[in-house]
This record gives structure tokens, C-alpha cells and sequence, in this order.
């Protein structure tokens, strides 16, 4: 066979090899969107009108749950880390189909091949507006460690599809090709890749905003670079790039578009807060924009090119909460400072996130760590206000876990409205004592506080709103908010809320906080699922991006 007929049929082999990449990638998708869809029905059934096969597959099914929600190490859970292992073996058997494994140069083509395509899979991963939140129920900020892990396979297969041209190159005495202007562009995007991976090791966790930053120059860096690098629309590659630069280009400019709509007429007060606070208050609303749910605000005054996620407090006026650490966040809260009220032009882009139906469980189990609350608070007060004041479920059960009285100044009003709702049951925990006031035994008062719960969800609805506070000292709702001090045990909690609910109750845990406590509820509520037999549905909120 002719050099030039190898090469025809290795590029035709390299084209199909694209074609199932898509194919086994949207695969994958639809397995997942089945599962979403199958869970859907499930709870939309009677539980009680279940027959004998029906209670056997519903039994079967919270096994592979229970399995799915386990913690496993680097990945928030095991389903994550299933799709990952699944996404590692579509690669490796598109690798390997249909290869030449005699020739180096055949290698480092195909490594080539691949890497387009997974820049292709981690653009469409990176999505704001992605369809994946329709048909799987997941939002791009739930698909972001596929899109990190992603990420450094891309940079994996780059390096190595490099490295096997030099040395095939280098074996062939032509190391010359390299200072082709084709060649120097894919120099040029295996640089930006780096650079990218380096500053999302070293720069994600201290210095977002400069991480970002970084992230977006370089990833525009490699789309160009990369189609420099493979120019010729007769070798198809190109295609794939132009296709991920059209859905990257079409998120932002829909996002640029949403921004600049919602600028008109509008306005945000910001009021400082204890401990590094801040609150917005926004004169106009996004279409859709639900408690819970997050926006990607923008206030010119202090950051003109740059937009930050925030949850979604309230929409009557659209409230946001944030803790100030660093950067946009810290900069607010200086001008909030200095000028509480303060009117500032702002917008908005969203909302964003998928959250479940919380009204059609019987138990709501709200849990949070800090500025976790800004989820918590906007779910718990949305269902209190949909549904009727003699409405006896769901239940919620909402725990908050701060380092100080001064976070419950944060949302004083949300809190009070919420502890006389006779369907909340509300937990503050105080872990760092303020004055006089000395820690107590952590484990008594979370004993207590379930023993308190144990007894009395088997009944009706407790309408005495002192009830819902636990062990704390006899205060009244008026001058302050009760609370325990001490670390509770949140798996303790969980369990007391689990044990005190009817066999065919439904019950949902929703958390969001530090991802020691996310474990914590993560692992409780896998092993309630596998061994309690009770119907509990978890949803992790991320906690920042």
C-alpha cells in the first residue's frame, strides 16, 4: 500500500473515531437522563398503592443510591466517579480501535484526534446555559468536576500527542518541521493548556478571579491556536474547533446579552453585615428567578468586566447575601462599608442551578454551614410561602451551623418569620462562644435536641414555636433567636429526623456549607437510604465556584 493510501485511510479512521467519541459521549447522556427521568416517575408514584414487584425494585434501587452517594477519594461521590471511569474507557478503546500500533506518528495523530475532541466535551461541559440541566437535572456548576477532570485528561492527551511527534520527528532527522507556522500554533496551545492546568493547582483556591482570568485568555488561546494548528478543512479537525468556539461564543454572548437587558432601570442597595457581610437588594427581578437559585451579578462600581455567582435569597424584592473574603467580594463589602445603602447601577445574568420539587416531600431536612444559609433560608422561606397556612407538610427541619451569634444578624428577619411557621423546626448552632457564654458538651446537646425531635414528629405538627429550638435558654423570638452551642453531630440529627418519619414519608436532605460538612450528610444519607427503608432523596448545593 502507497504512503498516500496509509495516510487516507488512517485520516478516515481518525474521522470516525470523532464521530464515536460523540456518539459514545451522547451515550452517556441518555443513560444518565434515563436514570433522572426513571426517578422522576418513581417519585411521582403512590407509595402506598405499590405492589409486591414494585416494593422489590424500589428496594433494589436504593441500593445502587446508597452506592451511587458514597464518598470516594477526589470526587464527591461515586456516580461522579463511575462516569468518570466510564468517560477514561471511551477514550483508551478510542485510543486503541482501528490503529496502526507499529507506526509512533499513527499514536500521536490519533492522541491529536482526541485531544479535539475532549476540548470539544470540556467547552460543552463549561456551559452556563447548558442543555445537560433539562434532561439530566444537572447545571454546569453540578458538571464541574467532570469538566476539571476533563480538563487534565485534555492537557494529558495534548503533552503526549507532542511528545510523540518530537520523537518521531527527532528519529526521522526532521526536527525542522517544527518551526512551521502550523506546528509553532500548536506549540503555542500546548503552552496555554499548561497554563491553565498550572494555575488551576496553584491559583483556583487562593486567587480565583486571577485564576479566572487566566482560565478564559488561555482557553480562547487554544481554540485559535489550535485551529492554526490544524487549518486544513479537508483534515475535518477544524470542524470540531469551529463547533466549540460557536457554543462557547453563543453562552456568552446570551449571558453578555441577559446582562446588558437587565441593566436598564436597575438598581442595588448594599448594606453591610457583622463578621464580613453583605447585603443586595435589586430593583428588578430575573424571569424564573427562584430562592435557591443563583445569579451572576455585576456591579460596574466595582468590577466593570466581571461577573460573580451568588444564591438567590429572595425574590420580593431579588435579595442576595454574600460573605466577603477576597477580591470582588471584599472590595464590596469596603464600599458597603463606607457607605451603607449605597445605590449602585448593577445586573444581573440567570438564574442558574436545577433544584428539586421541595413541596412534594413529607420531610425537608435543610442543612448548612455558614454562608450556606444563603440556600437554605431561600428554600425553606419559598415553600413556607407557597404553601397554605393550615398545611401540614413537609416538615422542615432547618439547621444551621455558625462560629458566632453575629451570623444570625445575616438574616434576623428571614429567621424570625421562619421560626414561627409552626411547619419549621429550627436548630441554630453556635460553635465559638461569644462573652461570658462557655461551650457545653457537644454530644449531650445534640442527644437532647433529638431526643426532643424523636418525640415529637410521630404527632402532628408541634404549632409552640419555643419547640423547634432545642436545649437552649428561654428566650422569647422577639429579642433574640435561641441557639445550642457546641459542633453538632450532624449525622445524629439526620438520624433523629430519619427515625421519627412514617414508613411510607418522603424525605429529602438538602445541604450546603464546607465540604467537611457535605461529606458528613453525604455519607449519613447513603447509609439511610441502604438501611433505613425509608424514601431520602439528597441535593448538595455547591458552596462556591
Amino acid at each position: 500500500m502507497s504512503g498516500a493510501s496509509a495516510r487516507a485511510l488512517m485520516q478516515k479512521a481518525n474521522e470516525r473515531t470523532a464521530v464515536y467519541f460523540a456518539v459514545s459521549i451522547s451515550g452517556l447522556v441518555v443513560i444518565i437522563a434515563t436514570m433522572h427521568l426513571a426517578n422522576g416517575i418513581l417519585m411521582n408514584s403512590n407509595l402506598k398503592s405499590r405492589g409486591v414487584v414494585a416494593e422489590n425494585f424500589v428496594k433494589k434501587a436504593r441500593l445502587v443510591r446508597s452506592a451511587l452517594l458514597c464518598k470516594v477519594p477526589l470526587f464527591s461521590s461515586l456516580g461522579h466517579a463511575l462516569v468518570f471511569t466510564v468517560y477514561i474507557v471511551i477514550n483508551i478503546i478510542l485510543l486503541l480501535q482501528n490503529l496502526d500500533l507499529s507506526m509512533s506518528r499513527n499514536w500521536a495523530k490519533r492522541m491529536g484526534w482526541i485531544t479535539t475532541c475532549n476540548i470539544a466535551l470540556i467547552t460543552f461541559l463549561a456551559l452556563k446555559n447548558t442543555p445537560l440541566a433539562f434532561l439530566t437535572a444537572y447545571s454546569y456548576e453540578r458538571l464541574n468536576i467532570l469538566h476539571q477532570a476533563a480538563g487534565y485528561c485534555t492537557v494529558l492527551f495534548a503533552m503526549l500527542h507532542a511528545v510523540l511527534f518530537i520523537v518521531t520527528d527527532a528519529k526521522l532527522g526532521s526536527l525542522s518541521n517544527l518551526l512551521e507556522l502550523a506546528q509553532i500554533m500548536g506549540m503555542v496551545a500546548g503552552f496555554a493548556m499548561l497554563s491553565i492546568l498550572t494555575t488551576a493547582l496553584i491559583l483556583r483556591g487562593i486567587r480565583y478571579e486571577a485564576f479566572y482570568i487566566v482560565h478564559i485568555v488561555m482557553f480562547m488561546l487554544v481554540i485559535i491556536a489550535v485551529g492554526m494548528h490544524r487549518s486544513e478543512f479537508q483534515t475535518k479537525s477544524i470542524y470540531i474547533i469551529i463547533f466549540s468556539a460557536c457554543i462557547w461564543g453563543s453562552d456568552r454572548l446570551l449571558r453578555g446579552f441577559r446582562i446588558v437587558l437587565r441593566a436598564f432601570g436597575n438598581r442595588a442597595n448594599v448594606y453591610p453585615l457583622p463578621r464580613g457581610g453583605v447585603r443586595i437588594v435589586m430593583r428588578r427581578t430575573p424571569w424564573r428567578a427562584v430562592p435557591g437559585a443563583h445569579v451572576f451579578l455585576w456591579i460596574p462600581k466595582v468590577r466593570a468586566i466581571e461577573t460573580h455567582p451568588f444564591t438567590i435569597v429572595s425574590t420580593n424584592p431579588l435579595q442576595i447575601v454574600i460573605s466577603s473574603r477576597d477580591g470582588f467580594t471584599r472590595d464590596l463589602f469596603s464600599l458597603a462599608s463606607k457607605s451603607p445603602g449605597a445605590l449602585l447601577r448593577a445586573s444581573c445574568d440567570g438564574p442558574y442551578g436545577t433544584l428539586p420539587n421541595f413541596a412534594r416531600f413529607d420531610h425537608v431536612v435543610l442543612v448548612a454551614g455558614g454562608s450556606g444559609a444563603t440556600f437554605t433560608i431561600g428554600v425553606a422561606l419559598d415553600l413556607i410561602h407557597k404553601l397554605s397556612s393550615n398545611a401540614a407538610k413537609p416538615v422542615i427541619h432547618f439547621i444551621w451551623v455558625i462560629r458566632d451569634d453575629e451570623m444570625k444578624e445575616w438574616f434576623e428577619k428571614e429567621l424570625i418569620e421562619l421560626s414561627f411557621s409552626p411547619l419549621v423546626k429550627l436548630r441554630i448552632y453556635v460553635t465559638r462562644a461569644l462573652g461570658a457564654r462557655t461551650s457545653v458538651n457537644e454530644q449531650q446537646t445534640v442527644e437532647k435536641a433529638a431526643a426532643k425531635e424523636t418525640s415529637s414528629e410521630k404527632s402532628k405538627v408541634d404549632s409552640d414555636p419555643e419547640k423547634a429550638s432545642g436545649s437552649c435558654s428561654p428566650t422569647t423570638r422577639e429579642s433574640t433567636l435561641p441557639s445550642m452551642l457546641g459542633r453538632p453531630d450532624i449525622s445524629a440529627v439526620i438520624r433523629s429526623v430519619a427515625g421519627a418519619t412514617e414508613e411510607h414519608d418522603r424525605s429529602i436532605v438538602a445541604a450546603c456549607g464546607p465540604d467537611s460538612l457535605m461529606s458528613e450528610t453525604r455519607s449519613v444519607v447513603a447509609d439511610l437510604v441502604e438501611n433505613s427503608g425509608r424514601s431520602i432523596t439528597l441535593h448538595c448545593e455547591q458552596f462556591g465556584w
